[in-house]
């Protein structure tokens, strides 16, 4: 849910033309370069306005090169490459010995003078097991990758974040500080805010806001992740993820959140809507809320008003004065 005064028209996606094939798209204004998504060719923006365009470099660097012969590689059990190291090794010590005394049938390999353990190791070293057979000493390998100082590469943890305005979704890394739109263009800011003064502009980040005890926003609209309310806040909000409010006072402003938390000893009223999908209340409540899932009221909750839920918990202790619907969104 986005609220028509978020829309910044200073901010809106400008229209860039490629120099190569005169395709036409959308970039953000603060953009320094982009790809052409008609030719692929890679576009840098001049500071004066002029688009400069380079032509993408083939994918394969090696397409020029001639088709390589395959080669066969022929593949032999693990027993079989000890029996034939074993065997080698056993022929260069007995090259006195003629082949004629041999026995014909099963030779019998002479014993190494080798410890059986030191053996065991430098050929598993060399001759991996087979596929389907497992590994008796997988520890071997461990910490090989750090000797030789070659990086692992790990996996990157992204969330979905939504534009604010288009309000297309698309995931973001987890510590990353801003995000572009991938639909419009638009720069999206992924910080988190932390308010210890009084602020009057408008909030917008997919981060977290936190407004502590001395901190007072007055009718300014908040669009976060979870905002933690602490000080003098009575604009409009919209959470993506959890409201929680510890403080006392009014909220004039329309409250749409996932989840909304009013904690113990905190007294809260609500001059307008407010729309979530769960919700907690350990405190005093006055106002109209609407839940699509669970309303939970604690031991020390007192609710004053109508109120339209999925599901409703009533703990002992806990009073409400009101009118209750039951479904119906």
């Amino acid at each position: 849910m986005a609220f028509g005064f978020f829309k910044d028209k200073s901010n809106r996606p400008r229209k860039v033309t490629c120099p190569l094939c005169q395709h036409c798209q959308q970039e953000s204004q603060l953009a320094v370069s982009s790809y052409c998504k008609g030719c692929n060719a890679y576009l840098t923006f001049e500071k004066d306005g002029e688009i400069k365009a380079r032509p993408q470099a083939p994918p394969d660097p090696f397409a020029h090169r001639p088709p390589q012969p395959k080669v066969e590689i022929e593949y032999k059990a693990r027993k079989e490459l000890l029996d034939t190291t074993l065997e080698e090794s056993s022929s260069s010590r007995t090259t006195k010995i003629e082949q004629e005394a041999l026995p014909s049938t099963t030779p019998k390999l002479p014993e190494s003078s080798e410890p059986k353990e030191t053996r065991d190791t430098l050929l598993n070293s060399h001759y991996p097991s087979p596929s389907g057979q497992e590994d008796e000493s997988p520890s071997r390998y461990q910490g090989a990758e750090e000797e030789k100082g070659v990086s692992i590469p790990t996996k990157v943890e992204t969330r979905e974040i939504a534009c604010f305005e288009c309000g297309e979704t698309h995931p973001a890394n987890v510590r990353a500080n801003s995000s572009q739109c991938r639909s419009c263009g638009r720069l999206i800011s992924m910080e988190n805010r932390e308010i210890k003064d009084a602020i009057s502009s408008c909030i917008q980040t997919r981060g977290d806001v936190h407004i502590y005890k001395k901190g007072i926003v007055h009718s300014a609209p908040i669009q976060c992740k979870n905002l933690i309310v602490e000080g003098d806040f009575t604009g409009d909000a919209e959470c993506s993820g959890d409201l929680i409010l510890r403080r006392n006072g009014k909220i004039t402003g329309k409250i749409t959140c996932k989840r909304l938390f009013v904690e113990k000893r905190a007294k809260i009223e609500f001059i307008n809507s407010v729309v979530m999908d769960e919700c907690t209340i350990d405190g005093l409540v006055t106002g109209h809320l609407a839940c699509r899932g669970l309303l939970a009221l604690e031991k020390k909750a007192t609710l004053t008003g109508n109120i339209k839920v999925g599901r409703l918990t009533v703990a002992d202790g806990a009073k409400h004065t009101g009118q209750i619907q039951m479904g119906g969104f």
